[in-house]
């Protein structure tokens, strides 16, 4: 498996979930899917993806601390609909829901484009 094409996705929402996996697939991109960030930091895919896309509903279950994001691929897309109260990480890029637009796309392109460089 290419890591520069493999996209970690928590998202608790099964639809929401099955509609990040199915834009990033169809843009070449291999997804690993979790609805909870605790089975996703079990994943081997965990750190050796190229990006984690990350829906802020998927953090009920986790301490929105700076530790749950090192137990994930770096850089994390967060995909947020409202303020959370966390704490501004290096690497991390939070998209406003709805995602408009190919704007998921486009962050995660540019992501693999900074890994392969």
């Amino acid at each position: 498996m290419d890591v520069t094409s493999l996209v970690l996705i928590v998202a608790p929402d099964r639809g929401f979930r099955r509609s990040l996996e199915f834009a990033l697939e169809a843009e070449g991109f291999v997804v690993d899917s979790h609805a909870l960030v605790s089975t996703a930091v079990e994943s081997p895919c965990a750190r050796a993806a190229v990006c984690s896309v990350v829906d802020e509903d998927a953090l009920r279950d986790a301490t929105p601390e700076p530790e749950i994001f090192n137990r994930l691929a770096k850089p994390v897309i967060l995909l947020a609909d409202r303020f959370l109260p966390i704490p501004e990480q290096a690497g991390m890029t939070i998209l406003m829901k709805p995602l408009l637009g190919n704007a998921l796309i486009a962050s995660v392109r540019a992501l693999v484009a900074t890994a392969q460089n």
